[in-house]
């Protein structure tokens, strides 16, 4: 039987929800269901609907089941009747009315839509056909029969069924009383050591670590607002959330795991206090009531970044801690966008795999609407497709109705919600296909009508990255690297960021960033807050951006819509870029409380209402007047708030990534060897490839070796010896590497002096987990023989790694092979030898006869690198070029640098990152790598779409007019074309955005 329960009240909903549970985890995923005993005793509150569709009155044991189902809903056991406008359906239901009442058994019609407007069955088709893995023309009886299974109004029912049938439906609806609202989920009590009260033990933690955080400093003005934090939380009865929270992160703490709150968590000192954030509050002026307040009636938000790689070890710790049955991770609902569209559409519809990709192309990564617009303005016809043809026309209509509808599901990135009762009868939970998981089936946004908290659990590569450069530092200098206790404001960390040399450096290594760095020239740690808010939506769509830069620079007077503003705006020279501000605007000048500012800011937000934006808008235009702000600045300041609220920047998330911004930049200053290798080691993050990172390492004087099966860990390791210094010649074809006692480095860039490098610096040896294709299998493989010992010979690999000849093969060609067997293809025909047996431990050649093969030129190497590990240790693939491009005054990045605006130029390299924010109306950003550096292309849509297909190739070579504005200097393109080497360098490794 197909049966259909409805919760009438709070506790049919708890059965009803623990009854999906027990259906999801009792069962093979993917295929949910119920046995009649497991419904047992879980009735209490549900009503049952005994589903007809498919079934025949006469079936065997009907009456059975219906007497067992009867001794557990009583009078709320309900026949459901299906009518769909097929032949058959007008008998078939006549039939199952007399046998209702043969049974006493009440029965009602019900609608059973698929879809909701009768346009729609199109998607309706397109959805099954991708369930069932089938195309319209396959998929036979998996499709309705007929066009009528949507959602149908009263009338067309009354007509159909009579108005005492629909009655019973009303009825039924009437005692069905639940909502979600009653649901109020709740926290486990925490288990405070000793039974004491858990207020009581919140207070006594935040005293210790106020004492802790500040010291001597701890004054009134801290006592009084950690005070007033505290009663908050007493009130909202949250002391159980932030001590779970404590406890999480204190299991981090001991465990050796970088972590650290962020986002409106750090505009708490209580957060501040128990070790969960890292930005002083109270020192940085952040108003607590963005992150909490009592007129909100929401519960808080603490995002807590984990070290990526340990984020699991995390995790494990909440499920043990509070149990399985009372914890779970948040799903989260992938919807349909442009190119995921485009493409299920095509593949239902019947269109071959190469008409789905030029199809994919005509898209953005945009929403399906816009993605259909675009086809049926002319991107059908550019992909090969007749758009008078009825399957282009069905396609375009496809695309559009998949619209923001579910396409799977997914763990979302970090939530974790915990429950005191078991989880599964507050939501239905069922196994995620990672292991030792567990999911709820709601999605992220569905949290806050009911009232759960949820606890965000992130994965940061930063955070890797850091712990991992620290552990190797100390094992490499014998050096203890504090992240709390760094020198603040060092010069020349700063002086690096001014240079944009942030590469690797945490948020502020994007092209937009560089761009802005030598403008903004940080100086401080407010500098680098500022600095990571700046390329925000909001700032850029709020036109902040060039007014604060050319106050910064002096080109434009500070100043104040209202002299009252002054203390508000002065940190960022009169021009509001966070949230925080605008919030403080209103408390200010319009006389609003703190928790009315923080409605205004939810009110204008992204999901605003126009309702409540309209009593928003009274009530600030009020304000306003009565504090004596004239008309017209107030219709200045209205604007600025309606337009800032809905992307401005929280100054508290902004500060706590300043905090990591200046980690970062710390160790790439001072610690440079080990700053790229931990960077290796936590790929993939950041915007640049492995192959970007060791070319940055290269101009930075780190000597970078090659993977090698002899020496090479599956990690990228440091290897102490003598460092050359790279000197480059007048011609710029090649370099020379002359043996000189000091580090490598650039004279005309010097590194700031590390204050414990003596000697000889550390070269980067490539980690054997570069190498493409492999994985976790040869990974345990490779370290389970290296622990009996460093393979010693090509058959010593063979006969202890395990590896395959896909694997070895891929090795060979990356050169892995050349301490045990040098030369490529020679180590290669060696393994083509050995595995045909002509070699043993009793039949060994001497090396002597070596195969007849003609060895890689340099050029082939470093293709080959790029191919098999995607980087090479021995150079840039434009270094071969260069002569070439040179006689065609073909500049560098690095030459490109001194010339003046308005110069024509052409520049070639390899294409590292393609961007097109959203932000910037169509306009893309091209960024092209040499052997010296990095140049910025500004593509206008026009460009773009004349060279759309010229922009896809790896190297590029492109020309363009100069705007050099202070020392940053772009190309705005006006043509491009492909660069060919020979020599295959494999995908291509840029990094796309949107």
């Amino acid at each position: 039987l197909r049966l259909v329960l409805l919760a009438e009240n709070l506790a049919g909903y708890h059965a009803l929800s623990a009854l999906i549970t027990r259906a999801r985890l009792a069962s093979p995923r993917g295929s949910p269901g119920l046995v009649f005993t497991e419904i047992e005793g879980r009735t209490g509150g549900l009503t049952c609907l005994i589903m007809t569709e498919n079934q025949q009155p006469e079936t065997p044991g009907f009456e059975y089941r219906v007497e067992q189902l009867r001794t557990l809903f009583s009078d709320r056991l309900h026949l459901a009747l299906e009518h769909h406008g097929l032949p058959a359906d007008a008998r078939r239901c006549s039939a199952w009315i007399r046998r209702a009442r043969d049974l006493g058994l009440p029965w009602l019609p019900v609608n059973a839509p698929l879809y909701a407007r009768p346009r729609d069955r199109i998607v309706l088709d397109a959805l099954t056909c991708l369930r069932y893995g089938t195309t319209l023309d396959e998929a036979n009886d998996r499709l309705p029969p007929n066009g009528e299974w949507y959602l149908k109004g009263v009338s067309h029912m009354r007509e159909r069924w009579g108005r005492d049938a629909l009655l019973e439906t009303l009825r039924v609806a009437d005692r069905c009383r639940f909502h979600m609202t009653d649901l109020k989920p709740r926290l486990p009590p925490f288990d405070v050591p000793g039974g004491g009260e858990r207020n009581a033990f919140l207070r006594g933690l935040v005293e210790r670590g106020a004492q802790e955080r500040y010291g001597d400093r701890l004054d009134t003005p801290h006592l009084r607002q950690i005070e007033h934090e505290l009663g908050i939380i007493g009130r909202l009865d949250l002391a159980d959330y932030f001590l779970i929270m404590w406890d999480i992160v204190r299991f981090a703490n001991r465990r050796g795991i970088l972590v650290q709150g962020r986002g409106s968590a750090a505009n708490s000192a209580v957060c501040y206090c128990l070790g969960i954030t890292a930005v002083d509050p109270i020192g940085l002026d952040l108003l607590f009531e963005r992150f909490l307040s009592e007129s909100r009636h929401e519960p808080p938000d603490i995002d807590l970044d984990i070290a990526h790689r340990d984020r699991e070890e995390v995790l494990q710790y909440v499920y043990q801690r509070y149990g399985r049955r009372h914890a779970a991770m948040v799903c989260e609902s992938i919807t349909y966008r442009g190119k995921m569209a485009a493409r299920d559409a095509a593949r239902v519809l019947g269109f071959s795999s190469e008409e789905s990709d030029r199809l994919s192309l005509e898209v953005d990564r945009g929403g399906a609407v816009d993605a259909a617009h675009r086809l049926a303005e002319g991107g059908a016809v550019r992909a090969g497709l007749d758009p008078s043809e009825p399957s282009t026309m069905a396609l375009i209509r496809t695309v559009a109705g998949l619209e923001d509808l579910p396409r799977h599901r997914s763990i979302h990135v970090g939530g974790f919600v915990i429950s005191d009762r078991p989880i599964g009868e507050v939501v239905p939970v069922e196994r995620a296909s990672m292991a030792d998981r567990t999911v709820i089936q709601w999605d992220k946004d569905d949290l806050d009508l009911p009232g759960f908290i949820k606890f965000d659990l992130l994965g940061l590569g930063m955070l890797t990255l850091l712990g991992d450069a620290i552990r190797i530092i100390r094992r490499t200098r014998g050096v203890s690297i504090d992240l709390a206790r760094l020198p603040p404001d060092d010069p020349a960390v700063y002086d690096m960021i001014c240079a944009a040399d942030t590469v690797g450096v945490f948020q502020i290594e994007s092209r937009a960033q560089m761009n802005t760095l030598p403008r903004v020239r940080p100086r401080c740690f407010y500098d680098l807050v500022v600095e990571v808010a700046l390329i925000r939506p909001g700032p850029i769509q709020g036109d902040m951006v060039h007014p604060y830069l050319r106050r910064r620079n002096g080109e434009e007077p500070v100043t104040y819509l209202d002299p009252r503003l002054e203390p508000l705006l002065k940190r960022t020279l009169g021009v509001p870029l966070f949230q925080e501000q605008g919030m403080k605007v209103a408390i200010t000048l319009a006389g609003f409380t703190p928790g009315q500012a923080d409605n205004m800011r939810r009110a204008m937000g992204f999901k605003r209402s126009h309702r409540k934006m309209q009593e928003v808008e009274r009530d600030l235009v009020e304000g306003l007047r009565r504090n004596g702000v004239a008309s017209d600045v107030a219709a200045q300041i209205l604007k600025y708030l309606t337009a800032f609220a809905n992307y401005g920047f929280p100054e508290s998330h902004s500060a706590s990534f300043a905090l990591l911004v200046y980690a970062s930049s710390y160790l790439k200053c001072y610690y440079a060897p080990e700053f790229y290798a931990a960077l290796l080691n936590a790929q993939p993050m950041g915007f640049y490839s492995p192959a970007t990172i060791i070319n940055d390492a290269r101009r930075h004087g780190v000597e970078v070796r090659p993977v090698d099966l002899a020496r090479s860990e599956w990690d990228s390791t440091l290897e102490m010896a003598t460092v050359r210094r790279q000197v480059r010649s007048k011609s710029r074809n090649r370099r020379d590497d002359v043996e000189t006692p000091q580090k490598r480095s650039f004279e005309e860039a010097p590194r700031p002096k590390r204050p414990d490098c003596e000697g000889n610096a550390p070269a980067l040896r490539i980690g054997l987990r570069l190498v493409h294709g492999l994985g976790p299998k040869a990974r345990e493989k490779l370290q389970g023989a290296r622990e009996e010992g460093p393979f010693q010979s090509v058959e010593d690999v063979m006969r202890r790694s395990g590896l395959g000849p896909p694997d070895l093969r891929v090795l060979a060609e990356a050169g892995a092979f050349e301490t045990l067997w040098p030369g490529r293809r020679q180590a290669l025909w060696e393994l083509l030898r050995q595995a045909r047996g002509d070699a043993g431990p009793l039949a060994r050649r001497a090396r002597e006869s070596a195969a007849p093969v003609r060895e890689m030129s340099a050029l082939e190497r470093i293709a080959a690198d790029y191919r098999c590990v995607g980087l090479s240790s021995e150079g840039h693939p434009i270094e071969f070029l260069r002569p070439g491009l040179e006689s065609q005054g073909v500049l560098t990045a690095e030459a490109l640098r001194s010339r003046r605006s308005g110069d024509v130029v052409q520049v070639a390299g390899l294409a590292i990152c393609r961007q097109r924010p959203g932000t910037a109306k169509g306009v893309m950003f091209v960024t092209l790598e040499d052997e010296t550096g990095f140049s910025n292309f500004v593509v206008m849509p026009d460009a773009r779409e004349a060279m759309r297909d010229t922009l896809r190739a790896p190297l590029l070579l492109m020309e363009g007019v100069v705007e050099n504005e202070q020392g940053v200097v772009n190309v705005l393109a006006r043509r491009a074309q492909r660069l060919d080497l020979n020599g295959d360098l494999g995908p291509s490794r840029s990094h796309d955005y949107r």
